[in-house]
């Protein structure tokens, strides 16, 4: 009796304490983690003929934005950040060097001597350009050489020029005046600054240049006696200065068309034959009017 009363109040004691006893619960908590991951596409650039390129500063919570214009078709690319690299171009991409064909009539005083008024022409030349201080201004240099197409004898007997007459050489050899021949080539340098306004560039320029010509004199053989018994030929140089005026129209991006007007004065005409030498103080306007075509490399 006693056991199964101390059994009964164990069974009693003990639920008592399970029930105390507090039941823990464990909970999870899961986490989404997002991952965004910036996916860059290279394109090679440097394979495609871009236009023109503007960037754009972007309004306020808006990114800048850089537009290319290729093909007449506008593409918009926002830009989180830009970094500007300056590179050094190559040599030859700093210049521009092209060439010339030109045709067009020359009149100096010279041959208004003769009543010859102007003198048909072909010229070509090669010239070089580079931009300075701003992108559409440039300063350049050549080389051209012109060629005369019609040659004229200028016969002492029907003018009266001032070339009629006799002369002394430097060694004291007299010589006098037959004729002149009005042909031969023509050495310009030219130093040149062009302005490009969209597809016209308009230029001006100072030059130096060379013209040539073929002269015939009397003079002595060496033969005793001494008389004027042989026909001389000179060569006859005027070195002129002067400046030019030059507009030119692109008609594609490697071609151009234009009109060319210069101006030169020369002080005196130089005759030179062996070791034989005579200079004629005279002031020898020239003018040249033309028309050209330019291919740019």
């Amino acid at each position: 009796m006693l056991q199964n009363k101390f059994l009964y109040f164990f069974s009693l004691f003990s639920c008592f304490i399970f029930s105390q006893e507090k039941k823990v619960d464990t909970i999870y908590v899961y986490e989404e983690i997002i991952v965004h991951d910036t996916v860059f596409i290279e394109k090679p650039l440097d394979k495609f003929k871009i236009d023109k390129i503007i960037v754009t500063k972007g309004k306020k919570g808006e990114k800048p934005q850089a537009i290319l214009f290729q093909n007449n078709k506008k593409t918009i690319i926002l830009i989180d950040s830009l970094e500007i690299v300056k590179t050094k171009k190559p040599f030859f991409s700093r210049w521009q060097f092209g060439t010339k064909f030109y045709v067009g009539l020359n009149s100096n005083d010279l041959l208004k001597e003769f009543n010859v008024n102007n003198q048909l022409g072909l010229g070509v030349g090669l010239f070089v350009k580079k931009i300075l201080f701003h992108p559409n201004f440039s300063v350049g240099t050549g080389f051209e050489i012109y060629v005369t197409l019609n040659t004229v004898k200028l016969d002492n007997a029907n003018s009266a020029s001032f070339l009629n007459g006799f002369y002394f050489t430097d060694i004291g050899s007299p010589k006098l005046f037959e004729s002149l021949t009005a042909k031969g080539f023509q050495f310009q340098l030219p130093l040149q600054f062009y302005w490009k306004i969209k597809k016209f560039t308009p230029s001006v320029g100072v030059f130096g240049n060379l013209t040539n010509y073929e002269s015939t004199f009397l003079g002595s053989s060496g033969n005793l006696p001494l008389t004027l018994d042989e026909n001389q030929t000179f060569d006859a140089k005027m070195f002129s200065v002067g400046y030019l005026f030059q507009i030119d129209y692109a008609v594609h991006k490697k071609w151009s068309v234009g009109l060319n007007f210069s101006y030169a004065n020369a002080k005196n005409i130089v005759f030179r034959r062996k070791n034989e030498t005579f200079a004629i103080d005279k002031n020898l306007r020239q003018n040249l009017f033309g028309t050209f075509l330019s291919y740019h490399f």
